[in-house]
């Protein structure tokens, strides 16, 4: 339904290949100030068949997150993308514990990683701060907006 936009725009669609939402409470009309952390980490697939178990590895895994609101993956051609979005910034800290191997597993030869950003409410990044230097990721505040949905 997108592709002409898209296109119009030179933007890739992305098809969603895997994931899960914990985010399905709605609060009705009221907005509320964004919270979510959200990590966005890119990559070029090298060898989609070992990328795949590595992929089911990393969704598996942060399932069992308590502060993982949603995660999956998207794909366009040789490109994946990770949507992934937590409650706050050591929510994020948790997460990159818990997947730390299979980080290590997917940039071992199935995927290379072509850039990393870590966006968030301003506070929240402080926590990230080391972590994204030594990850090369760039920090995104949050400038505006609002959020109409919280955990179940």
């Amino acid at each position: 339904k997108l592709r002409a936009i898209a296109d119009s725009l030179g933007a890739a669609c992305y098809a969603r290949d895997s994931g899960f939402s914990f985010m399905n409470v709605e609060n009705g009309h009221a907005a509320h100030p964004r919270s979510l952390c959200t990590i966005h980490p890119y990559f070029t697939i090298l060898d989609e068949a070992a990328a795949r178990d590595v992929m089911d590895e990393f969704v598996a895994r942060s399932k069992t997150e308590a502060g993982c609101v949603y995660y999956g993956w998207t794909k366009v051609g040789d490109k994946l993308f990770c949507h992934e979005g937590y409650t706050d910034g050591d929510a994020v800290l948790a997460h990159l514990g818990n997947v730390g191997s299979c980080i290590d597993k997917l940039l071992a030869g199935p995927c290379k990683l072509d850039r990393i950003e870590f966006h968030g409410p301003a506070a929240e990044l402080e926590k990230l701060k080391e972590t994204a230097a030594n990850l090369g990721a760039a920090l995104y505040a949050h400038d505006s907006g609002f959020q109409r949905y919280e955990m179940a």
